[in-house]
């Protein structure tokens, strides 16, 4: 019902994220029944991502999305509390072989766990055929202590690749800058800290576990559409995506107490 209506409302594309995804037993039925009507992804953080590649590329999921805070094992642990970093990257050489194309590798920036290691991201993403997304920390849930701590600017990238760039474009979602280097891999650089053309560029509308229709993740407004999931009534929920659309404003502008 989802895909039918989104399509209806001239949305092309569905992103699967979380949580973490792929512990849901259904994944593979949900991605089948999305990418009969939209272009579908799933962001995943890889653990389970060799035992479901093959099922979801049968599923005619579009492309993939593997997390992936640091490439040495110690810091990944230090970073996710869990020794998986071999489980990983056996997910990302399987999504690969399998033909889960194409895969972006997604970075979130972290001073002091993956700023010295931007080069080796660079060499693991173009070995596995992968594009690179490099994401600035979001200061959304942690302290302003943590924040200040952690939070590297994305221009650090671009600054170290600099050198290496043959070509830019503008990737209309967000505005995001994107650099194909020497070797042909593309960069995505995701800078939103202080950076109204972010907002400016966005047209996302995100789905709740609970029902909630919301354009933005850092702003209160919603639509409760719980109703028209529990009714499988389509007109319903047109109207409330419409209807979260029209609450749509630039998160710079929501007024502050």
């Amino acid at each position: 019902m989802l895909a039918r209506v989104a399509r209806r409302l001239g949305i092309v594309r569905a992103k699967v994220t979380g949580g973490e995804p792929l512990l849901r037993s259904d994944i593979v039925e949900i991605c089948s029944a999305l990418s009969k009507y939209l272009e579908t992804s799933v962001t995943t953080n890889g653990y389970y991502l060799s035992e479901y590649a093959p099922k979801l590329a049968e599923a005619g999921l579009h492309h993939i999305n593997v997390s992936l805070p640091a490439l040495d094992r110690e810091r990944y642990r230090a970073v996710t509390g869990v020794d998986g970093l071999d489980r990983v990257v056996r997910g990302i050489e399987v999504a690969r072989d399998v033909g889960l194309k194409p895969m972006t590798i997604n970075v979130v920036l972290l001073r002091g766990y993956n700023d010295r290691d931007i080069e080796r991201f660079i060499d693991f993403a173009s070995r596995n055929e992968a594009r690179l997304r490099f994401i600035e920390f979001e200061p959304i849930g942690v302290s302003a202590e943590t924040f200040a701590r952690l939070y590297l600017p994305a221009d650090t990238v671009i600054e170290r690749i600099r050198g290496r760039v043959v070509a830019e474009r503008t990737r209309s979602l967000h505005n995001r800058p994107v650099y194909i280097l020497d070797t042909g891999i593309e960069i995505e650089i995701v800078k939103w800290f202080g950076n109204p053309r972010f907002c400016y560029g966005c047209d996302r509308v995100r789905i709740t576990p609970r029902g909630e229709i919301r354009v933005c993740i850092a702003l209160p407004d919603s639509v409760d559409a719980s109703k028209c999931f529990e009714r499988l009534d389509e007109e319903c929920l047109e109207k409330a995506i419409v209807r979260a659309n029209e609450l749509r404003r630039p998160f710079y502008t929501y007024p502050r107490e």
